[in-house]
């Protein structure tokens, strides 16, 4: 079978303005020493459009943080490749709208963690990030560039879908990406939803995308909600697999190679990096991205290996089904339909004020807002 990487999403800096509770790459203020040059920056361009693929999305960290970052997108575009960028919005202002203008992405993502300033800015660890984020919007409005939202969803912000929502209307955002967080990086496995949250978030997108659809284009649930089954279909369509090492790319700012970036786990970083070899090499060895090219069933733990969906499914998304060793994967709609969930405490939808502060507080002290 052939594989052609038709998305790449690189992390093209490491460090960021922010400390999120929930950063799966658990970046830094302090940049890698051994961070791409803007010339192996240049060959990865130069090489991922001899592979064919598509799509770039320029992430981090905060990308905006590189100084190059103008130059590599439009070296990307320059290939014709289509280029989009995530960031936390806080960069977004006078001086740099007129570079995006200028770069006209194909989508600005933007992080929007919670309806309400306070939290937003606690889950981010910035005060004023939420206000920046209304500013990103309207400058990007301004300036004819489609925003996006990308909103990682825990125990603590489950039930700011619907403020969100709002915000995401009354500003004219109409494309949105829902997921949850796992926990690697600085999270924590106690602040990861329940399943019985999961389950609620998948009735969230499907009610609006129904109820809301003159407002939005896209509500997705990313590659984390489905799979299969009534509900999983409805969502995410007909589910033949995780993509990573077979159409998508995930690439780090010092070169590191990984089916997707957020397989964080060091069993899934590919032996090279794109100094040691080129990334046109690493990406046509047969050895790469064994997880997903080499697939065998007999790797599925749990529930995933008896499910009927098993040699199609491949557990979902990879990510969440090894995130506790093995390949077996909790957060599946049609296990939920068939089994329903695997705990009373999965069962769970609703926690106190103070269950949530016992969870977050050692992570970061809580606002006295949320108290009220």
């Amino acid at each position: 079978m052939v594989y052609a990487p038709l998305k790449l999403v690189w992390e093209i800096t490491f460090k960021c303005n922010m400390n999120c509770i929930h950063c799966g790459s658990d970046c830094s203020s302090v940049e890698k020493p051994y961070q791409l040059t803007t010339a192996e920056c240049f060959q990865i361009i130069r090489d991922l459009a001899d592979l064919g693929c598509k799509s770039i999305v320029l992430s981090g960290g905060e990308p905006l943080l590189r100084k190059d970052y103008s130059a590599i997108a439009a070296e990307i575009k320059r290939h014709g490749m289509e280029v989009s960028f995530i960031s936390n919005g806080d960069m977004v202002n006078e001086e740099s709208i007129k570079v995006l203008r200028a770069i006209q992405p194909a989508a600005f993502g933007i992080s929007l963690d919670a309806g309400e300033s306070y939290l937003h800015d606690y889950i981010r660890g910035k005060k004023g990030s939420f206000d920046k984020v209304i500013r990103a919007f309207n400058l990007l409005k301004e300036n004819g560039i489609q925003a996006s939202v990308v909103s990682t969803i825990h125990k603590l912000n489950f039930d700011q879908l619907p403020k969100i929502r709002d915000i995401l209307m009354k500003n004219g955002v109409r494309l949105w990406q829902i997921q949850y967080g796992d926990h690697i990086g600085r999270m924590t496995k106690e602040t990861m939803i329940t399943e019985a949250q999961f389950w609620e978030i998948g009735q969230f997108i499907l009610e609006t995308r129904q109820k809301y659809k003159k407002y939005f284009d896209v509500v997705s649930g990313a590659d984390v909600f489905g799979y299969n089954g009534q509900t999983g279909e409805q969502i995410q369509g007909y589910w033949t697999g995780c993509f990573a090492g077979m159409q998508c790319l995930g690439l780090g700012s010092d070169g590191s190679v990984r089916g997707c970036l957020s397989l964080q786990k060091d069993e899934f970083l590919e032996p090279y990096t794109t100094r040691e070899r080129s990334l046109k090499e690493i990406w046509n060895d047969p050895e790469s991205f064994k997880y997903n090219r080499q697939f065998d069933c007999s790797t599925l733990t749990g529930y995933c290996q008896k499910c009927v969906y098993a040699a199609l499914c491949k557990a979902g998304c990879v990510r969440s089904a090894s995130i506790d060793g093995g390949r077996n994967n909790p957060y599946c709609l049609y296990k939920i339909e068939k089994s329903g969930y695997t705990s009373k405490e999965q069962a769970r939808v609703s926690f106190s004020g103070e269950e949530l502060a016992e969870i977050y507080n050692p992570l970061k002290e809580l606002p006295e807002e949320f108290y009220s």
